[in-house]
Order: C-alpha cells, then structure tokens, then sequence
C-alpha cells in the first residue's frame, strides 16, 4: 500500500517521487508486520494452501469487563 499507486504514475496522475509506502521513514514497522502475518498464515496452511486455525480462550481472561469499567458509560463498539 502506498500514498499514490503505480497507475497513478503510470498515468501521469503523479509523480514517481509520490509513491512510497505509508509511514515513510517508519514504514519498515508496516512492512515487518505485514511479512511476519505473512509468514504465520502461510505456516498455518500447509502445501496445498488450505487450512484452518482454533483459537481458544479462557472466559477469565475476557478483558472486555475491565475496559467497560474504564469507559464509564462511554458507547463502545458492538453496544447497542
């Protein structure tokens, strides 16, 4: 992803100067988290490209009741 894309610049609707990545100099973050969600999500599925994942977790460890208690009657995402 980049602030302009290379049609742009294909077309002459920017400059090639204009396309770099979002972040610009910290970019590198971006890039480091996109590759290793690449790399887990490719260790996950195997050789045919097909697989699932279960994620399990523990109701006690649900964080969501400590959060509504900071919020203090503020709308959160998902209320109704």
């Amino acid at each position: 992803m980049g602030a302009v894309t290379y049609g742009d610049v294909l077309t002459g609707a920017a400059a090639e100067e204009e396309l770099v990545p979002f972040g610009a100099e910290q970019a590198h973050k971006a890039f480091a988290l996109a590759l290793g969600l690449q790399l887990l999500v490719d260790s996950l599925t195997g050789a045919d490209g097909f697989g699932a994942v279960l994620l399990v977790a523990r109701p006690e460890g649900d964080p969501v009741p400590a959060l509504r208690e900071l919020a203090d009657g503020v709308r959160l995402p998902g209320d109704s």
